[in-house]
């Protein structure tokens, strides 16, 4: 997943809760936004956005050993 630390994660992780907290649309997760403005371009709650919970399952995975 994208660190192996929780500090490394934390670094990626804040901006994306950042952005997705103030947003000022108010839908679930989109994985079609425009970089230029915080609006939604198009999809809204569409199932590859899983990927945001990678490392939830891997955290999960790793205790299940």
């Amino acid at each position: 997943t994208m660190a192996d630390d929780k500090p490394t994660f934390e670094a990626f992780l804040k901006p994306v809760y950042r952005f997705m907290n103030e947003t000022t649309d108010r839908v679930p997760m989109s994985d079609w936004t425009y970089t230029d403005r915080p609006k939604r371009a198009g999809f809204k709650a569409r199932s590859v956005v899983g990927g945001y919970f990678i490392k939830m399952l891997e955290e999960k995975l790793g205790k299940a050993k």
